[in-house]
């Protein structure tokens, strides 16, 4: 599964994929950064991330900077708090989708 186009909206705070089956997935940029699957964010070895057991996160951290392409596999958002070490690949950006459709329950 590949996205056919990606749009970020840097002012609504939302990335909008349209997936090569035709379904569409808009995320917004809470819902991403709190799923960020980088080993700061998520954890690594058994040892948990920072984000384990936060409630709150500091604004810049969900103002959308930037989104950059990682090959033909990923996109790698930045925040306007300058992390951006989070690389959400097509799989697991299509599993984040939380439309009726795709029911995640992220």
């Amino acid at each position: 599964m590949f996205p056919r186009e990606i749009v970020a909206d840097r002012q609504a705070g939302t990335i909008d994929v349209t997936w090569d089956d035709g379904h569409r997935s808009l995320y917004t940029a809470e819902h991403l950064r709190w799923s960020c699957p980088c080993a700061t964010c998520a954890g690594e070895w058994g040892r948990p991330g920072l984000l384990e057991g936060v409630e709150q996160l500091p604004p810049d951290e969900f103002r959308l900077a930037d989104v950059r392409s990682v090959g033909t596999y990923a996109i790698a958002p930045q925040w306007a708090s300058g992390h951006q070490t989070g690389i959400y690949s097509f799989e697991y950006l299509r599993s984040l989708c939380e439309c009726e459709e795709c029911g995640s329950a992220s």
